[in-house]
């Protein structure tokens, strides 16, 4: 089961974002500022976290910055209903940004392309095993001059 942090401090986005993420199969989690998704990525190691770029506590800078000096690498999706305050985020290591109100179905995709980013990728499959005689029969060693 996919594992998704939401962090925003206005109730009804928390409550829609949680609704919606589990109806769609998601282990979901809230915080309401930046030190409440600190801790609370810290204990869920979400796949994903969706937040608000503008939380109490620091904001969503201060939540990515700590995570990524800490070694976490989870994608982060800023959200963010002032779109000039969106900037160069998408230059950073692992991180998309959306416009608020965003559409659900954008979000989902944006979600599912996240994780499947940070998913390592599968092992290529072994190349086929080298034709071998039938016979297991070892040839004879090599006769040397005396």
């Amino acid at each position: 089961m996919p594992k998704i942090l939401v962090v925003d401090d206005i109730p009804a986005i928390v409550d829609f974002s949680k609704e919606f993420f589990e109806d769609a199969g998601f282990e979901v989690r809230t915080a309401d500022t930046a030190p409440g998704a600190i801790a609370a990525q810290h204990e869920f190691r979400a796949g994903v976290i969706l937040q608000d770029l503008n939380i109490p506590g620091g904001g969503g800078l201060h939540v990515y910055e700590t995570l990524r000096a800490e070694g976490d690498l989870v994608p982060i999706i800023f959200s963010t209903g002032k779109p000039e305050t969106l900037g160069d985020l998408t230059k950073m290591v692992n991180v998309s940004a959306l416009r608020k109100p965003t559409n659900p179905d954008v979000l989902m995709a944006e979600v599912q392309k996240q994780l499947a980013a940070s998913q390592p990728a599968a092992p290529a499959s072994p190349p086929p095993p080298a034709e071998r005689p039938m016979n297991p029969i070892p040839p004879p060693p090599p006769k040397f001059p005396r």
